[in-house]
């Protein structure tokens, strides 16, 4: 049976990312895998993490948005829980950044 970050089942957006926050890095995978951006704007990556707490890993794709326009730059973070390194591993091989947000079907959380 998978373990799934506690953080999933919140339904109080700023509960998930107090929660999120507490995430320790397990490995970066930066910001390409087989030409395939791992993120869905202008800069970004993937880490996979693991939360103190749980003991559950965590995809985390990170993005920014460059807004040229003289506004604020904006940044998005998406998650997904995941079983395992190998999971992650053929995530990254399969997904482009917009992809895994739109078709992955495990949990996600889109902060």
């Amino acid at each position: 049976m998978s373990n799934i970050c506690k953080a999933f089942e919140m339904s109080d957006k700023d509960k998930q990312r107090e929660h999120l926050r507490k995430l320790v890095l397990v490995e970066n995978f930066g910001d390409e895998c087989n030409r395939k951006a791992l993120h869905t704007w202008d800069d970004g990556c993937r880490i996979l993490k693991r939360c103190p707490e749980c003991d559950a890993l965590v995809l985390c794709q990170y993005s920014e948005f460059h807004d040229f326009t003289g506004g604020h730059d904006k940044y998005y973070n998406d998650y997904f829980s995941v079983d395992s390194r190998e999971e992650a591993l053929a995530l990254n091989e399969k997904y482009n950044g917009f992809q895994i947000e739109m078709e992955y079907k495990g949990k996600k959380i889109f902060l």
